[in-house]
Order: C-alpha cells, then sequence, then structure tokens
C-alpha cells in the first residue's frame, strides 16, 4: 500500500515556505544480501601440526609394541616380531644400552623403549607448538556477489 506524505519547511532567511513531497510504501523491503560471506576456512598450521602428531605417534606406537612384545616374552623367530624388532632398532639407536634391562631372558621390561618414547612424545609436542607458532593463521576464503 502506497500513501503520499508532504513535510512543509519555511526557509529562516526568507521566509518562503517549501514543500517536500514523498511517497510511502508500507511493504517491507527484503533485506539486502550480505556483500560477502565466508565460503571456507582454512588453517595450514593445523595440518602441519596434525601431521607431525602423525608420525610421531607410529614411532610411539611401535616402540609400544616393542615394549609389550618384549614383557611378554614373544617369539622372536615370528615375522611379525622380527619386523617390529628390525623397525624400531633404527628409532632406539640413540638409547642404546642407556638404562639396564629388568626382567629374566623370556621376559624383559627394557626401560631405554620407555625413555625413548618419552623423548619422541616430547619432540612431537615441540614442533607441533613451533608450527603453531610459525604457521598459525586463519585463512578465510570469501566470494563476493548474490547468491
Amino acid at each position: 500500500m502506497e500513501r503520499r506524505d508532504s513535510e512543509i519547511e519555511r526557509d529562516p532567511e526568507t521566509g518562503r515556505e517549501h514543500e517536500h513531497r514523498r511517497l510511502i510504501r508500507d511493504e517491507p523491503v527484503p533485506p539486502a544480501p550480505p556483500s560477502t560471506a565466508v565460503v571456507s576456512r582454512v588453517n595450514p598450521g593445523l595440518r602441519a601440526m596434525d601431521l607431525i602428531y602423525l608420525v610421531f605417534g607410529v614411532i610411539d606406537g611401535l616402540l609400544l609394541i616393542r615394549l609389550v612384545l618384549k614383557l611378554l616374552g614373544a617369539n622372536t623367530s615370528a615375522a611379525f616380531t622380527q619386523w617390529v624388532y628390525n623397525v624400531t632398532d633404527f628409532f632406539l639407536a640413540p638409547f642404546h644400552n642407556l638404562l639396564p634391562t629388568i626382567g629374566n631372558n623370556q621376559s624383559q621390561l627394557e626401560m631405554s623403549v620407555v625413555v625413548a618414547m618419552l623423548v619422541y612424545a616430547l619432540i612431537a609436542w615441540v614442533l607441533a607448538r613451533l608450527m603453531a607458532i610459525i604457521f598459525y593463521r586463519d585463512v578465510t576464503v570469501a566470494r563476493r556477489g548474490f547468491f
């Protein structure tokens, strides 16, 4: 529905009256669409942290499997046991003979493996925090215009 509205204004210098007319519509006006909208949010620091935690999680997991196999006295001639020992020997090289092995010939608790797991977990945490400090930012991709 439309209606006409007029407003009379007097000029203070000349004393003349001016009439201002306008047309008013009572229909609701739809809101204007936003000029930008967030399409996706990417965080490269978070991806780097996830990758670091994945790699070091696998290393710590293999070391934990070695610890359990040694503790339970697994058969050393089994293929899986040999594979786990061969893979983890590389990661245990810096910790070789660091602490004594506790137990008898069948069931052994290698304390060096426990220390290695803690050290690798600490390295993972430090690298992840470093990636967060260096690369952590929100990258927002926006699209302009109407949808």
